[in-house]
């Protein structure tokens, strides 16, 4: 009688089944949790002040299709999102100011994390703050799946592994980075289409209430947005009627009631090689063309998803030293190295973001500086002189900002945590609109004539500017540098008191409050927005500075804002 042959999977099979069933339950392993995406909704602090943040999609408008291809933006994409940070309470506490913040050049709205944090901080019993972070429609196109499952699981490689490996998470692959033709239509989404979306926002308040309330945030570029906003003409009612104020963070027009436009018509529509960052504000028929969004020089798309996994690591496992080829790519250029030293996880998102070596200096913190091992000084990629770790034998870790002499402002954590948390955020606009800054350039000076080309020819509405009459607040930091910046605006409003049904009524423009300046140099470009509020230094005396003034500037009382809102 032959033999009877046994399947070899059918015994591998049996044994398994064998030892599992011998085994103690206790010594199993345990299968990981299912996934689920970060909440829309959660507590991010519980502290004295118990923060929630909520975050939901509002309607925005429809912009016109790309008149060279036809192609019209898809309806799921005509939409803002926006990252409300609030008391947390059931119901919602009424709400004495709500600061709406617009993003700068390349911004999300998780570059105001920590800013959005402190203003919800300082409510009191009976007075609450709320900040409202916007994510221009142009984030919607990131695919930031891989960078979700990895805060799910707690695990950085899972990102890496996603968006540069080709390997699946959680059942899904990465298809690739946008392609600017895959996106013609985002030639359409310029100041108009970023105005009106965000007059969608500033409508969840109700009409009677915006006037009290409503504060309008820029940082650099969102500052002249939010300028342009307030001029704005929304069907004869200029924009500035529904703000409780006007706060303008390192960043400023500067062409503010100039007689015409700075930028002529030839050049917003062929662009000019005549700018220093020409390539960051291409013309009209480029960008219907070619250039829908802009990617920054050398380091292209690829390196958002590199710093939110520097980010996480930092956050996770500090003192560890990851092999990572994709980052020492990207630090290649970004530190101008021939070879990357070993650095720990922390020293690795220090020497990434911190003033003395990130060559992107407009994105730049002062968050520490390294330790271990010999710096050189660099060129960088702006023609900055910067510092760059040079002992290809040594370790290099990193010293937080408040163990420096003298102390610096942003903490690691905080700046880390921005890249990455919660369902769809981080710190950077990933495609950023080319359309948009061009649009702002143009209408720059608040005050377009119906003869002025860009409301002539291409609708653009900042006519109301030199009869703004809500109360003004700039930060001058590390960017603009010079609170002289700020003169143009201040004499184009200098004669406009201080309107009707506003706590200052009355009140000239040399009020304290009417118009205020404040000095913050010593400040980066991004530290007002990612600093941390430890109760001294420049950064906490910046956000009590601010939320003081919004306080001085709207009513007792407040807005109450249900959760489901929209």
């Amino acid at each position: 009688m032959p033999l009877r042959r046994t399947c070899p999977s059918a015994l591998v099979l049996a044994s398994a089944a064998l030892l599992v069933a011998c085994s103690d339950p206790a010594e199993l392993p345990i299968p990981p949790a299912p996934y689920a995406p970060p909440p829309s909704s959660a507590v991010v602090e519980d502290g004295p002040v118990r923060i929630r943040r909520d975050v939901f999609l509002v309607p925005g408008v429809t912009p016109p299709p790309n008149p060279l291809t036809g192609s019209a933006t898809p309806a799921e994409l005509n939409a803002v999102r926006v990252v409300r940070y609030r008391v947390d309470a059931d119901p919602p506490a009424p709400a004495r100011a709500v600061a709406v913040l617009m993003p700068g050049f390349l911004g999300g709205a998780s570059s105001y994390d920590p800013m959005a944090r402190a203003i919800v901080r300082r409510s009191k019993n009976g007075e609450a703050f709320e900040a409202w972070a916007i994510d221009r429609r142009s984030n919607l196109l990131e695919d930031h799946h891989g960078l979700d499952v990895a805060e799910f699981r707690k695990d950085p490689e899972i990102a890496k592994r996603y968006y540069f490996e080709e390997e699946a998470a959680e059942d899904k692959t990465f298809p690739g980075f946008v392609d600017q033709t895959a996106v013609d239509f985002a030639s359409e989404w310029g100041l108009d289409t970023t105005i009106g979306d965000l007059r969608r926002v500033v409508e969840i308040v109700a009409p009677e209430e915006r006037k009290a309330r409503v504060f309008l945030v820029g940082h650099s570029l969102g500052a002249t947005i939010a300028e342009e906003y307030a001029a704005w003409d929304f069907d004869g009612k200029p924009g500035y009627g529904e703000l409780a104020g006007l706060v303008l963070v390192d960043g400023v027009a500067r062409q503010e009631g100039a007689l015409a436009p700075t930028i002529t018509e030839e050049d917003y529509l062929k662009g000019s090689s005549q700018e220093p960052n020409a390539y960051l504000t291409p013309g009209l028929e480029t960008i219907r063309k070619t250039t829908r969004y802009i990617a920054l020089p050398l380091l292209g798309l690829k390196i958002y998803p590199v710093a939110a996994v520097a980010g996480m690591r930092a956050m996770w496992s500090p003192t560890a030293i990851t092999e990572d080829p994709y980052r020492d790519n990207a630090f290649l250029t970004l530190l101008s190295l021939t070879q990357v030293p070993r650095m720990t996880n922390r020293a690795a998102m220090g020497f990434a973001m911190d003033e003395a070596s990130n060559g992107v200096s407009f994105a730049a913190v002062s968050c520490g500086e390294s330790k271990g091992g010999a710096l050189a000084a660099y060129d960088s990629l702006f023609g900055t002189k910067l510092i760059q770790p040079s002992d290809p034998k040594a370790t290099y870790d990193w010293v937080e900002y408040d163990a420096k002499s003298p102390r610096e402002h942003t903490s690691l954590d905080d700046i880390s945590r921005s890249w990455f948390e919660g369902p769809s955020l981080d710190f950077a606009e990933w495609y950023f609109p080319a359309r948009l800054s061009l649009d702002a350039q143009a209408a720059a000076t608040l005050v377009l004539k119906e003869t002025d080309w860009p409301r002539a020819t291409h609708g653009m509405r900042a006519i109301h500017g030199a009869s703004m009459d809500l109360p003004i607040f700039a930060a001058v930091a590390g960017l603009v540098g010079d609170t002289a910046a700020l003169d143009p605006l201040r004499a184009l409003v200098q004669n406009v008191p201080i309107g009707p049904d506003r706590p200052l009524a009355g009140k000239p423009r040399t009020d304290p409050d009417a118009f205020v300046v404040l000095d913050i140099v010593k400040l980066t470009h991004i530290d007002p927005l990612a600093g941390t509020d430890d109760g001294q230094g420049d950064v906490t005396k910046w956000y009590d500075s601010l939320t003081t003034w919004m306080t001085t500037n709207s009513p007792a009382g407040g807005v109450v804002l249900a959760p489901s809102d929209p």
